[in-house]
């Protein structure tokens, strides 16, 4: 049996996975580079397929939150354990599904095996309690990934 383990963001996002993007960018650019960043360094993952894996999920449903924040997910067989990045977004971007800007966006993956399914329901719940409107507006003045992944460690 597996044993549980409590979701941390901090440990899920060091500042290599967190980027700044600005400019005038769609949701879709800003989740191909979230899935690059994502798999960067991870020889199981294949970045097109997590990217068509992310759309796929995300027309069906989207995950903006009226907070700012969007959580476009997946759950894949591939993985053992949660990977994650983040991107901020200063200009913030409009989501074409709700009349909400996007002013951070934390694209996860997740194991599909169901001894994994709580973790996925923790860090879901996680996100909406740390990224508060404040919260999301403190993190969109970072002007470095490093300093956005401290203010994780400081939460």
């Amino acid at each position: 049996m597996l044993e549980q383990k409590t979701v941390c963001l901090k440990s899920l996002l060091p500042a290599e996975k967190i980027i700044i993007l600005k400019g005038n960018l769609s949701k879709t650019d800003v989740i191909s580079h979230l899935a690059q960043v994502v798999c960067d360094g991870s020889s199981s993952l294949d970045q097109a397929e997590v990217f068509t894996q992310i759309l796929k999920r995300e027309e069906s449903l989207s995950t903006t939150l009226d907070t700012g924040l969007s959580i476009p997910h997946a759950r894949l067989e591939e993985l053992s354990e949660i990977k994650a990045a983040l991107a901020l977004l200063p200009q913030g971007i409009k989501d074409p599904a709700k009349p909400v800007t996007i002013k951070a966006m934390f694209l996860f993956l997740s194991p599909s095996q169901p001894a994994f399914f709580q973790q996925h329901l923790q860090l879901l719940a996680a996100l909406a309690e740390t990224f508060k409107s404040d919260f999301i507006s403190d993190l969109a003045l970072c002007q470095t990934p490093q300093q956005a992944a401290e203010k994780f460690i400081k939460k």
